[in-house]
């Protein structure tokens, strides 16, 4: 690298490929400075500064808050290797957020895809690996409203810190309301983890055998869980406590009743 040389502010943007306000908004945030400023404001950069200003692009690119760039950038002064440390942590923090939302995908693939398969309203038989959940659960049975979905979504949004890639929001219903055909009363809203997740649970849905449908709601909501009902009388199985209900995402904003599927399903007991 030619030392000595300098280049004016529009010089060194041009040559780095980038728009001069950039430079400005950069150096107004304290985030990469001229090597020269006269009395006039007038600002120019040493060809020395390319290498810096290729790891602050890098870092910027890796990670959305100036803030935290702006405090490393200090801490670590002008050391290039520490820089590159930082860098390569923020790319493997990004790789874990790529092999979860890979994951994700793949699950809600397969769901959609089973779904896809099933006919609807038959009644089968699953054995199911314990799953985590994130739940907001009620005192007493109610019913939902919107803002009580709001306040679940966010304490799920706060406590995954990076979104994912498809958000269920499922119902929980008692066997007393279901037996009573009131399916408007819910006892918690949740939203399943992945597995293998990291993510601290408020409670586990218990592994095991479990009947399961899906119910499209076209028809009655009752008339699904009657369903699942019906079959564990016939099989002589004992069902648990809790009715569950998840939506399965076909479309985004829809109304009509046909296209809309939630999958229904109910621990047996041993």
């Amino acid at each position: 690298m030619i030392e000595g040389q300098q280049l004016s502010a529009g010089q060194f943007a041009q040559l780095m490929g980038i728009d001069r306000h950039l430079l400005n908004r950069f150096d107004e945030l304290g985030l990469f400075e001229p090597a020269n400023r006269d009395k006039n404001g007038h600002r120019s950069y040493d060809l020395t500064q390319i290498n810096q200003w290729l790891s602050l692009q890098a870092t910027v690119k890796l990670e959305n808050d100036l803030n935290k760039t702006k405090a490393t950038l200090q801490a670590n002064k002008n050391n290039h290797v520490a820089m590159l440390k930082y860098q390569q942590q923020l790319i493997e923090e990004q790789l874990r957020q790529l092999s979860t939302a890979h994951q994700q995908i793949s699950q809600e693939i397969t769901n959609q895809e089973t779904a896809r398969r099933a006919m609807p309203e038959a009644v089968t038989v699953v054995d199911r690996s314990p799953i985590n959940l994130l739940t907001t659960t009620f005192p007493e049975e109610r019913e939902v409203t919107g803002e009580q979905v709001q306040k679940h979504v966010s304490h799920v949004l706060s406590v995954m810190g990076t979104p994912p890639v498809n958000l269920l929001v499922g119902r929980v219903r008692s066997r007393h309301a279901i037996e009573a055909s009131r399916t408007e009363l819910i006892t918690a809203l949740y939203t399943p983890l992945n597995p293998g997740s990291k993510i601290k649970a408020d409670m586990t849905e218990l592994g095991g055998q479990a009947v399961l449908t899906y119910h499209h709601l076209d028809t009655p909501l009752i008339e699904g869980f009657n369903h699942l009902r019906d079959y564990a009388k016939d099989h002589h199985l004992s069902l648990g406590t809790n009715y569950y209900e998840e939506p399965v995402v076909g479309c985004w904003q829809t109304d009509e009743p046909s296209k809309q599927v939630v999958r229904l399903l109910v621990e047996v007991r041993e």
